[in-house]
């Protein structure tokens, strides 16, 4: 026989070999299948092991910085377990100046229905929605540039289950009733047509704007879990500012003004709140005032903010407004008496806390050179009063003086902080816009 018949020829094996192979197949299949139970088995002890761990936790130390932490990382453990359900959100903010979306991408914890911000987009187009008050179908289509870009992120399987609001601010308030309303009209259709889940269109109210300001930067700053030691939030629009706080002294509750006060749920808990919004004392519709102060005539203004003359269009009236040349002090002396008209309340709470400012509180101080565009700082309202003497004196920007002075003027003789009275300013808390529009999200997601 050649070695070629010799490869060729099978193995012969009897039955008790066939049988004797099978049971070995069948003990090594049965012994990964137990190890695969034993392995699961272990999973959902730990599991189990971390909800207990993390929840006595959270019953023995209830406000402390522990439960925080504790939250955090349950809300991290579910998430690389893969148990974290995905969650989007569409906030569009039409404001006086310019109007923007926010895409937010949360993660939600099954166990808390903690909601986990992971991701955040954001784009602007320019003039604000209230600058097309006389061609509505423009506003319109401004707002869908917006949409498309949300539809960008937003994955077409999630779309019909992903909340979009648009909230209108101070610059829709201002304008005539017929106008804002064939504005609303206009943007509802297109987020109908969207195909995301509208849940409308709407000037917001006051009260909103101010707290969903302070739920984001509180949020973002860790200090939802004891509102007692969390931050006041100062925002500064174009026509309206906001002060927001959880007050924990007795005399705040008894002193306030009774409509200053707002029993309101916040990220699934109930607080009361102290929040107020001041329609008139936003950065341009101050600058408006001041500059209406001296009123000439129809056409001509005077100021002695200003130091050579400027152009100045405001609810689309433009006007010249000529230099007084009387300086910082006689500036100064008109910004209060604007404050003064608005009768701003005067919290003796607020100088005792920590302070987030943002929005145009941040921009200008980049402008003054108080500190560099993107970082975050601490300053004085010190800092604020020695930029608007300077930019009063010798600044090349026209609108630098009045509007530092009236920053200054707001923080020191409007809300009663002492010039060395401290201040975070923001424009992004861990890469996330510091607007009202991630605590809006948390209520269309709570809904």
């Amino acid at each position: 026989m050649s070695d070629l018949q010799v490869r060729r020829r099978k193995p012969v094996y009897n039955q008790g070999d066939l049988n004797q192979n099978t049971t070995d197949d069948d003990e090594i299949k049965s012994r990964k299948s137990t190890k695969i139970d034993q392995n699961f088995t272990n999973l959902i002890f730990v599991v189990c092991a971390v909800i207990f761990l993390f929840g006595g936790i959270i019953l023995m130390f209830p406000e402390s910085f522990i439960m925080a932490y504790s939250l955090k990382a349950m809300d991290w453990s579910f998430l690389k377990l893969g148990i974290s359900s995905k969650l989007h959100a569409v906030v569009l903010d039409a404001g006086s100046t310019g109007s923007r979306v926010l895409t937010f991408t949360f993660y939600e914890n099954p166990l808390t229905k903690n909601l986990m911000l992971v991701e955040e987009i954001l784009e602007e187009v320019k003039p604000g929605l209230s600058s097309f008050a006389e061609n509505p179908e423009e506003g319109g289509a401004s707002i869908q540039k917006l949409i498309n870009r949300a539809l960008q992120v937003v994955p077409e399987s999630h779309r019909s289950k992903t909340p979009v609001t648009l909230k209108a601010t101070a610059g829709l308030r201002l304008l005539p009733e017929h106008q804002s309303e064939a504005l609303i009209l206009e943007v509802k259709t297109v987020l109908s047509n969207s195909g995301l889940n509208n849940r409308g269109v709407e000037i917001m109210s006051e009260l909103h704007e101010g707290l969903y300001g302070w739920v984001t930067v509180n949020y973002l700053l860790d200090q939802m879990s004891n509102l007692r030691k969390s931050y006041v939030a100062l925002d500064l629009g174009g026509g309206s500012t906001q002060i927001t706080f959880s007050p924990k002294y007795d005399e705040t509750f008894s002193g306030s003004p009774t409509h200053f006060l707002h029993d309101v749920s916040v990220v699934r808990q109930r607080a009361t709140i102290y929040s107020h919004s001041y329609l008139g004392l936003g950065l341009m519709a101050a600058r408006n005032a001041v500059f209406s102060q001296k009123k000439q005539t129809s056409d001509r203004l005077e100021s002695s903010c200003l130091s050579e003359k400027v152009t100045w269009k405001y609810n689309n009236v433009e006007v010249d407004v000529h230099p007084e040349n009387k300086g910082f002090d006689a500036c100064m002396q008109q910004v209060k008496d604007v404050i003064s008209e608005l009768n701003v309340h005067q919290c003796d709470e607020v100088p005792t806390r920590k302070i987030a400012a943002f929005s145009y509180f941040y921009d200008r101080a980049v402008d003054a050179g108080i500190l560099n565009f993107g970082e975050s700082a601490v300053v004085q309202v010190q800092d604020f009063l020695d930029a608007a003497e300077r930019a009063c004196s010798d600044s090349k920007e026209p609108f630098l003086c009045v509007d530092l002075t009236y920053i200054s003027g707001l923080l020191h003789h409007g809300y009663k902080l002492t010039a060395d009275a401290k201040l975070g300013l923001y424009k992004q808390i861990n890469g996330h816009t510091t607007s009202w529009a991630l605590g809006a999200a948390f209520a269309l997601l709570e809904v």
